[in-house]
C-alpha cells in the first residue's frame, strides 16, 4: 500500500504565488471596468447637459422681441451681443413671457442673458433674469449656472448682408438693419477638446 504524498512547502508557496497574482490582475481588471464605466457615465451626463442647453437657448431667442430695454434713464438695444475672446461673451434680449420660470416671470415678460465667462475650471455657462423689461440702475438679475467646464464658447450673429460678425448691434449698421440677427451660431468645446456647433435661424 502507498503512502499518500502531501503538498510540500514550496508548491504551497508557489501556488498561493500564482493565486495572488491572478487576484491582483483581477482586481485591476475589475477597477478598470468600473472606472471605464464611470467614465462613460459622467461624459454621457455631460453631453445630455450640452444638448439641453441647446434646447433652451433655442427655445428662449425664438421668442426674442424687437423691443428696447431701460435701465433707468439709459436706453439698451433689444440685442446685444458682447464678445471678449476666450474672456467673455454675454447675449442679452427681450424675451416674451411664456415658458419663463414662475420665479422670475411677469406677465408681459423679461430681459434676460446668457453669460459665459473663464474661469479656474475652463468656464462657466449662467443664464441671467432681470425682473422686467425696464429696470432699476444696477438691478441684480437672478443667475442660474447651466453649465460649467466649457474651455470654449463663442456666439456669431447673422447681418441681413449675410455677413456673421461676433458682436451684437454691428457697429457699421445700414439703414433697414433689423433689430434681431437673422440667425446665431453657437461653437462650445467641453473640457476635452471636442467642439460642437449649432446654427439656429430667427428670421
Amino acid at each position: 500500500m502507498k503512502a499518500q504524498r502531501g503538498f510540500t512547502l514550496v508548491e504551497i508557496l508557489i501556488a498561493l504565488m500564482i493565486f495572488s497574482v491572478i487576484s491582483v490582475l483581477a482586481y485591476r481588471a475589475t477597477a478598470a471596468l468600473a472606472d471605464g464605466e464611470l467614465r462613460l457615465t459622467q461624459e454621457a451626463a455631460h453631453w445630455r447637459a450640452i444638448e439641453q442647453v441647446f434646447t433652451r437657448f433655442e427655445a428662449d431667442i425664438r421668442q426674442a422681441l424687437p423691443r428696447s430695454l431701460a435701465e433707468g434713464k439709459r436706453t439698451l438695444p433689444p440685442w446685444s451681443g458682447q464678445h471678449e475672446s476666450q474672456r467673455r461673451v454675454e447675449l442679452q434680449f427681450a424675451r416674451a413671457a411664456p415658458g419663463l420660470p414662475t420665479t422670475v416671470s411677469s406677465v408681459h415678460g423679461q430681459r434676460m442673458a446668457y453669460v459665459w465667462q473663464k474661469n479656474d475650471n475652463g468656464g462657466a455657462l449662467e443664464l441671467l433674469y432681470w425682473p422686467a423689461f425696464d429696470n432699476a440702475p444696477n438691478a441684480e438679475p437672478q443667475r442660474y449656472l447651466l453649465l460649467d467646464g466649457l474651455a470654449y464658447f463663442r456666439l456669431d450673429y447673422l447681418r441681413q448682408n449675410g455677413d456673421w460678425i461676433d458682436e451684437w448691434p454691428p457697429t457699421n449698421k445700414t439703414t433697414g438693419e433689423a433689430a434681431l440677427p437673422r440667425a446665431v451660431r453657437i461653437q462650445l468645446a467641453a473640457a476635452d477638446g471636442a467642439v460642437v456647433e449649432r446654427l439656429f435661424v430667427l428670421q
